[in-house]
């Protein structure tokens, strides 16, 4: 128990936990950034809009 606890807590490894908790704060902000956004319609986009324009013909 006391052996991984040590390693927890050396001194060489505090970049690795930084790096870790960095890349998981920019993950969980980077979903909520995402979820909050409004849902696009796919119908908006003129590409599409010609795409079923010519579908239709």
């Amino acid at each position: 128990m006391s052996s991984t606890l040590d390693l927890l807590l050396d001194p060489r490894n505090y970049v690795l936990h930084l790096a870790i908790a960095l890349i998981a704060v920019t993950l969980i902000w980077s979903l909520i950034h995402e979820m909050r956004k409004p849902i696009k319609d796919p119908n908006e986009d003129k590409d599409t809009k010609r795409m079923n324009d010519m579908l239709n013909d």
